[in-house]
């Protein structure tokens, strides 16, 4: 089943070069979009003196580290071979033959879109799909068979889902205070209105 949801979405290459240009850009350059949102909604924070930002940012950091570390982990223990390595597939983008389940980019993406909810439902939703079509496009590309991608996505959401019911508020007031102590000691007090 899985190689057979494979083929019908990876023999659609080769066949449209515009669509073949556009999963190139999902599958190699819209991951780095993803984290410079990260980055911009910090920056933001910072600009608007807004604390809730930062720390949705970087609680949203926290959590992407964590699943793509459990990815990695996860990739080790079981192993499978990207779909090129033993089979004949379309292959549009030359790629390591590393661990193929998980795919980090479908779990980075989703971990993103999902740690942005509480900055903004819209621009978590509209996150949410530009992922899907990422993961989507690593399968045409050749890169992933599509349970690499619906087991990073499971794996997201089940541990987004833990994080944010014991560790989000914790890791939150702890970046607060490590915040305001070295926003305070370099000076930069007008980070927060109450100091």
């Amino acid at each position: 089943m899985n190689m057979e949801i494979f083929r019908l979405i990876n023999n659609l290459a080769n066949k449209n070069n515009v669509l073949d240009k556009i999963m190139i850009f999902f599958s190699k350059d819209v991951p780095y979009i993803f984290m410079a949102v990260i980055a911009i909604i910090f920056i933001l924070g910072i600009m608007k003196k807004n604390c809730v930002y930062r720390k949705i940012a970087f609680n949203t950091f926290v959590i992407t580290v964590i699943n793509l570390i459990l990815s990695f982990i996860i990739g080790g223990i079981y192993y499978v071979d990207r779909p090129f390595v033993h089979n004949k597939v379309n292959l549009l983008l030359p790629h390591a033959t590393d661990a193929s389940f998980p795919s980090d980019h479908a779990t980075g993406t989703m971990s993103i879109a999902l740690g942005l909810t509480k900055y903004s439902k819209l621009l978590s939703r509209m996150l949410t799909v530009i992922s899907i079509i990422v993961g989507f496009s690593r399968v045409y590309v050749g890169h992933h068979y599509p349970m690499d991608v619906i087991g990073a996505y499971i794996i997201v959401f089940g541990t987004s889902y833990l994080y944010k019911l014991k560790l989000e508020s914790k890791v939150g007031t702890l970046y607060e205070v490590v915040e305001k102590k070295i926003a305070t000691r370099l000076g930069f007090k007008s980070l927060y209105s109450e100091i």
